[in-house]
């Protein structure tokens, strides 16, 4: 598949949502004839390395991202947070015989590093402040969010897909 790049690949450092190793994602997307792939782990950066590791040998160019979590958005109209009623952003997940309930109850994003060495920074300034602050859950505050040196990637279920979807105008 020349030309086509997955942004949203999560790998084993991703408890819960991914099983591969990053050496077999890069070389999968090499059988596959990508040119690129991004890890975009939940919550972390820990793959990274390893990911660039044999991205190299793969001949794949490693593109890097996290997937963090981001409080609900504040309504125009009423200033409060829109992470309430009908069109709540989070699904329950009951879990498995024996398992932890899994709290997804934040909408969450894709950030993916654009400049080099300065996305790279930005990436991991974001990911700390996630971890830093209050709650067990890393959760991104508005004011950490400052977009320079990543691309952000908002999926169909985030807060503006679902609006663009309905068709409302905020």
């Amino acid at each position: 598949m020349p030309g086509f790049t997955h942004l949203h690949t999560v790998s084993g450092f991703s408890m819960r949502y991914g099983g591969s190793h990053p050496e077999r994602l890069a070389q999968r997307a090499a059988e596959r004839g990508m040119d690129a792939l991004a890890l975009t782990d939940r919550d972390t950066l820990a793959g990274a390395v390893r990911f660039a590791k044999a991205c190299g040998p793969a001949g794949i160019r490693p593109l890097f991202g996290v997937d963090l979590a981001v409080p609900p958005a504040v309504s125009p109209r009423t200033g409060t947070g829109t992470g309430t009623g009908p069109e709540v952003s989070h699904r329950r997940r009951t879990p498995v015989k024996g398992g932890a309930f899994v709290d997804e109850s934040a909408p969450r994003a894709v950030f993916l590093a654009r400049d080099g060495a300065a996305g790279w920074a930005e990436l991991c300034r974001m990911v700390t402040a996630a971890h830093a602050g209050p709650g067990p859950q890393p959760v991104l505050p508005w004011e950490a969010l400052r977009g320079e040196g990543v691309l952000v990637l908002l999926g169909p279920g985030s807060e503006v897909g679902r609006a663009l979807a309905a068709g409302r105008p905020d």
